[in-house]
């Protein structure tokens, strides 16, 4: 008897069993025919422009994605079987592509079956495909495999710098098969060796140098400017060579004999690469500093003019402080003692070096002379 239910049992199993896989295998006989009604290219791959979901109305495609909807923090490729599906360590885990171009990351499946590969986004845990068709709004996203092979490719057309992440690649098993592939978004970007800001003394020679990073390709061409002008063509005594070093574009451009109206912002412009400037000052023997523009009052009492503390700080600073002891030691008979703090007030506030508190105790120290004299 006890054999005989056992028996029983496992009979209803094996039945169990089998209808699961009879109904996958028509779920996915039914999603091949639907699809055969879209258009597809040369290569029997669904056009760009018209890239089909399941079921066709997008707003619909999310309610009927699948479920697990889940990101796996680590890869659970399978083991390698001759009947069971595993993921193909030959799968690469990282995936460089460049901003603009198209990205292709790779999954190799064997032993597929009836069972489906998915793509899942780990940054918002997005279901991206499930078998040939899309389930994402984005229609920078589409999967390719041609039948007969183990490669389900996810391609992604035009993407960023914030594209890049970690992809999943699933089969639906239990447990579920997964791969973490990383992809790195690269952006072509010139850079100028000397930084953002370059000082030379007038009569020096001006050497820049610029390197495209990150391209896929050789620059066509490369452009430099001197604000407006193109300094290949139209800035005199200007020499620029571009050449090709390790597959990168180096370029230089000289100026012999630099003036001051050779100041400004040079900027280099590869043809396959965000550009890079930089902002040139040619000196006539003054400090950096003084490049920088001052509208503060000139010092009344200190040499006058439009020279401030940014052109001469240690003169004029020896100057004020004269001033203020002249004046701390001038009678009050001589010197009233509004004017003597209003003359030291402006002296340092012109050179911007002197806060308001230093000017209060300036005057009072003008209050303590005058009540020592008294006394």
């Amino acid at each position: 008897m006890v054999f005989t239910r056992l028996g029983y049992l496992l009979l209803l199993t094996w039945a169990v069993s089998a209808s699961d896989g009879v109904m996958e295998g028509e779920d996915q006989a039914a999603m091949e025919t639907a699809s055969a009604g879209f258009p597809t290219t040369a290569e029997g791959t669904m056009t760009d422009y018209n890239i089909p979901t399941y079921p066709p109305d997008p707003k619909e495609s999310m309610e009927h994605a699948p479920n697990p909807l889940e990101a796996h923090q680590v890869s659970f490729p399978g083991r390698v079987s001759a009947t069971e599906p595993y993921i193909d360590p030959a799968t690469p885990l990282k995936v460089r592509a460049y901003a603009g171009t198209t990205a292709f990351m790779p999954c190799i499946v064997n032993n597929l079956g009836q069972r489906s590969v998915s793509w899942v986004r780990h940054q918002d845990i997005h279901v991206l495909t499930v078998g040939r068709f899309t389930f994402t709004n984005d229609d920078r996203f589409e999967v390719h495999h041609d039948d007969g092979s183990n490669e389900w490719i996810l391609k992604l057309r035009s993407p960023t710098v914030n594209d890049s992440g970690t992809y999943e690649c699933q089969i639906n098993t239990k447990p579920t098969i997964t791969q973490l592939i990383t992809l790195n978004v690269l952006e072509p970007c010139a850079v100028i060796t000397a930084g953002r800001e370059l000082y030379i003394d007038r009569g020096s020679t001006l050497r820049l140098t610029c390197l495209v990073r990150d391209a896929p390709t050789p620059s066509d061409f490369l452009l430099w400017y001197h604000e407006q002008k193109v300094a290949n063509y139209e800035v005199e005594k200007v020499q620029v060579t571009v050449s090709l070093e390790n597959g990168t574009t180096v370029s230089s451009l000289t100026l012999g004999d630099a003036q001051v109206y050779n100041s400004g912002q040079y900027t280099c412009s590869p043809s396959n690469a965000k550009p890079a400037s930089i902002r040139v000052h040619v000196l006539s023997g003054e400090h950096p500093a003084a490049m920088q523009t001052n509208t503060a009052p000139p010092c009344l009492l200190c040499g006058g003019g439009a020279t401030t503390y940014r052109s001469s700080p240690s003169l004029y600073t020896s100057i004020c402080s004269s001033i203020t002891f002249t004046h701390l030691l001038t009678p009050p008979s001589l010197l009233p003692l509004t004017l003597s703090t209003a003359t030291t007030a402006l002296c340092f506030r012109s050179l911007q070096r002197t806060p308001w508190v230093m000017l209060m105790v300036t005057a009072a120290l003008q209050v303590l002379r005058v009540f020592l004299q008294v006394s």
